[in-house]
């Protein structure tokens, strides 16, 4: 054999390990820990999890090195229909919408419409506060990180809109902050509900080429959407609405979208490589002047964070009732996870737990 034919042949056998290893490689997930899960085997178990545990359906995108190496849809849209959910199927993200709101706010405060640190209320008088002087105080930064001082719905406070503790003085989830926020970004932009979600689309949508996110409803929506499940029976896919109509721009968990496109948007946090933006490094980093909740660690101005191990995690979860939702990432390593779910026991019944559990990650929920 001469030495150009055993060259070639080395190089053959070469190219035949790389694909026999691609392939493997490719039916494999890494996880936090270093190992490896085969897709098939992820496959099985949330298949198994869900029909035992009545979960009706979940749609999960999850990634490794800032790209998409799996996504799956399992169960319903309805569970008396038995319509599949499919990766193109339309979840309610809950309060996973509040990130994504944050990130459009920061937009407008790198644009210099918006100031973190000066009194919403010189932008917009809040008429449901008025007879409390202290809600003037209450700026854009403390909304973000949850210290505005107002409750997470009015609900909670006998249908009646006020301060629990005054603003920036310590830690309090609040959905009605950002409601709040979003009238604010309304009136600075000059646009009602609806142009708030067509300002949205030009700003973060189209730029990280994401195929459906929007905060408004959209008559499409019924055709794509998941129904939600309450005790196991299909509840509405329609707009779910808190006292100002049908389509309201709820920036604290009306955004409607799928695992994938979510998964893109973290994707956008954690790729330095590809988005070199030294902005998202600022509202990720750690607000250390501003109260942290009891126990945990401080906030970034887009999600809360935890410590694993020697590695930051940002995470965020959520809850409308009948949908659930939950991600993850650690923008060190651009590993991130996303799940949605049309059920109300995805998280009480541990269904999402043993998902991450068994991905070797560990499990927190807010």
């Amino acid at each position: 054999m001469s030495r150009l034919q055993k060259k070639f042949l080395i190089f053959v056998l070469v190219l035949g390990v790389s694909f026999v290893y691609g392939q493997v490689n490719r039916n494999e997930i890494p996880t936090i820990k270093g190992n490896r899960i085969l897709r098939s085997n992820v496959d099985e178990f949330i298949r198994h999890q869900m029909d035992s545990l009545q979960v009706a359906g979940l749609s999960i995108a999850i990634v490794r090195n800032n790209t998409i190496v799996y996504e799956r849809a399992f169960g319903f849209k309805n569970i008396v229909t038995q319509d599949e959910c499919t990766p193109n199927t339309l979840f309610e993200a809950c309060s996973l919408s509040k990130p994504v709101f944050a990130y459009f706010v920061m937009l407008q405060v790198k644009k210099g419409l918006l100031d973190l640190d000066r009194p919403l209320y010189h932008y917009l008088p809040n008429e449901d506060l008025a007879d409390d002087v202290r809600y003037k105080r209450i700026t854009a930064r403390m909304v973000l990180c949850h210290t505005s001082g107002l409750p997470n719905w009015r609900e909670n406070t006998g249908g009646k809109l006020k301060l629990l503790f005054d603003p920036g003085s310590k830690f309090g989830y609040s959905g009605e902050a950002y409601l709040y926020l979003k009238d604010v970004l309304k009136r600075v932009l000059n646009v009602d509900e609806v142009g708030l979600d067509d300002l949205f689309q030009e700003a973060v949508v189209q730029p990280l080429e994401l195929e459906m996110m929007r905060f408004t409803w959209q008559d499409v929506f019924a055709s794509k959407k998941a129904y939600g499940h309450r005790d196991g029976i299909p509840t509405q896919n329609g707009p779910k609405a808190l006292r100002k109509g049908e389509n309201t721009f709820g920036a604290a968990y009306s955004l409607h979208t799928t695992a994938t496109d979510y998964a893109k948007f973290l994707i956008h946090l954690m790729d330095r490589d590809k988005y070199n933006d030294e902005f998202v490094q600022q509202w990720l980093s750690l607000q250390m002047d501003m109260p942290n909740e009891e126990g945990e660690m401080y906030r970034s101005l887009i999600f809360p964070v935890k410590q694993v191990g020697e590695t930051i995690r940002y995470y965020h979860s959520g809850n409308n009732g009948d949908f659930r939702a939950y991600c993850h990432f650690y923008r060190s390593k651009g590993y991130g996870l996303v799940m949605f779910s049309n059920s109300d026991v995805f998280f009480s019944s541990g269904c999402a737990q043993r998902i991450i559990e068994f991905l070797n990650d560990k499990w927190f929920y807010m």
